[in-house]
């Protein structure tokens, strides 16, 4: 058939303008991560004892960028990726960002995390590198997730382990 409903690579044309909206949102809100100052990110850093929604932010940032789970529970290794540069900056990993690298059980992690934070009227107030790391992590565990539940995600597209 053709038209609308016309199938293309096993992904309905709908599914795909859906995919492409998500990919201009998301590239939006990475525009917002590069934007964020030294000074926005050195204020998460210099918490001692982090509001629990920063902690559970970054918490759930990380292991979006491959960090161990279990290693970013504890506030001091967040606070010693925090401080790195160059390639292996916070802004830098988001920028090089590949969701190809993105676990499905990692996805899944970050979303739970993630899911005891809405809403999160909260972080404007705390934090607006908080916020917008929110958002980008919010953004890119649900595309994930929605991939997987069309089926996109095959052997080749993505690592499904851990």
């Amino acid at each position: 058939s053709s038209g609308i409903n016309a199938e293309y690579g096993g992904i309905q044309l709908d599914q795909a303008q859906g995919l492409l909206s998500k990919l201009e949102r998301l590239d939006l809100i990475k525009k917002a991560v590069m934007e964020l100052t030294n000074n926005n990110i050195a204020e998460i850093k210099s918490y001692t004892a982090p509001p629990i929604q920063v902690h559970k932010v970054l918490m759930a940032l990380l292991i979006v960028l491959g960090e161990d789970p279990e290693v970013v529970r504890d506030w001091f290794e967040i606070q010693v990726i925090l401080v790195k540069t160059g390639r292996h900056s916070l802004k830098r990993r988001v920028q090089e960002y590949n969701h190809v690298h993105l676990s499905i059980g990692n996805a899944r992690r970050a979303a739970t995390i993630l899911n005891d934070l809405a809403p999160n009227e909260e972080l404007n107030s705390i934090s607006k590198a908080a916020k917008v790391f929110y958002l980008w992590t919010s953004a890119v565990v649900e595309d994930r997730l929605s991939l997987d539940i069309i089926g996109v995600q095959s052997g080749t597209r993505f690592r499904d382990t851990k």
